[in-house]
């Protein structure tokens, strides 16, 4: 038997079937979303950060200044100020190496969406940066688990059939917005 989830609607051949409806007794568990570890700040991985609902403004704002600084530190590290070329041609062999796009992404899905573009609206005002916003969704599975309850005499037959048609987990899809943030 075909997964119900993968099935096209047939009315409308672009888009997915909806979600099975749930029997009452019944309930989705939302897992949490993974994330990969956090790399060092003076690595050269890119940089991910995940903001929450209740992820404090300032401190961000702080942590997100502090690796651009880190970025800007590793991009004029190789430059040397000493040797035969002119200052001009060192100046814009720093430009080219500073020009990299090396960014700070942050993500949000759900009602931190709102939080993040109060980030991205923040940092779009600051003079020496530059602020990419990017959307997408997210396919993430959910458990379902089923609550043991006494059940009456009428419905009992067709209640139990409804239960062993029932999967253990769903996968949904939510909106997911990326900014990223770099020097210009």
């Amino acid at each position: 038997m075909e997964d119900p989830q993968k099935l096209k609607n047939e009315n409308n051949p672009g888009k997915e079937a909806k979600l099975l409806r749930l029997p009452k007794n019944a309930r989705i568990e939302k897992r949490p979303l993974l994330h990969p570890a956090i790399p060092s700040p003076l690595s050269t991985q890119q940089k991910v950060i995940y903001i929450s609902s209740n992820t404090a403004f300032v401190p961000s704002v702080k942590r997100i200044r502090k690796l651009l600084s880190n970025i800007d530190k590793r991009s004029t590290k190789d430059v040397s100020l000493l040797g035969l070329e002119n200052d001009g041609a060192k100046l814009a062999k720093l430009k080219r190496q500073v020009g990299r796009n090396e960014e700070i992404i942050m993500k949000a899905t759900g009602r931190a969406i709102e939080k993040l573009l109060n980030f991205a609206l923040y940092f779009q005002g600051q003079p020496d940066l530059q602020v990419r916003i990017r959307t997408g969704s997210l396919a993430v599975v959910d458990d379902i688990s089923i609550r043991e309850a006494t059940q009456g005499r009428a419905g009992s037959a067709t209640n139990n059939m409804e239960l062993e048609e029932l999967p253990e987990t769903q996968v949904r899809k939510t909106s997911i917005l990326e900014v990223g943030v770099s020097l210009r």
